[in-house]
């Protein structure tokens, strides 16, 4: 098992003013186009139990847009956004990518189970 160093939670997002909007009309019409989003946020802001759950992981957590990734990441990632990558001594692995983060359907327990598994099996 490697051992991981750093989880990364790519949001299905740019990090710009046009990205910023597309959020504020997102929040009014309390839709994601971000299934990541879905799960951890409530309105504008992280619910507390994804606050608790990334606190409980004990490792670096990160939250990026996808544009503000850096190139062995983007590589890792492979255009699949959102997505969960982890940095280990071995370099940056997917976890989870849209497909299995869509099929939690914004229900937390789902993605938190998912994640687990995936990370059980690094």
């Amino acid at each position: 098992m490697l051992e991981i160093e750093k989880l990364v939670f790519v949001w299905n997002a740019d990090f710009s003013v046009a990205g910023g909007i597309r959020a504020l009309k997102e929040v009014a019409s309390g839709e994601h186009s971000c299934t990541l989003c879905e799960i951890a946020y409530h309105r504008v802001t992280q619910t507390s139990e994804w606050k608790a759950y990334k606190k409980s992981l004990g490792i670096e957590v990160r939250e990026p847009c996808r544009n503000q990734l850096k190139a062995d990441q983007l590589a890792a990632a492979g255009g699949d956004f959102p997505c969960v990558l982890a940095h280990t001594e071995a370099g940056v692995h997917k976890l989870l990518g849209a497909k299995e983060i869509d099929a939690c359907e914004g229900d937390f327990e789902r993605f938190r189970h998912g994640l687990g598994l995936a990370l059980a099996a690094l």
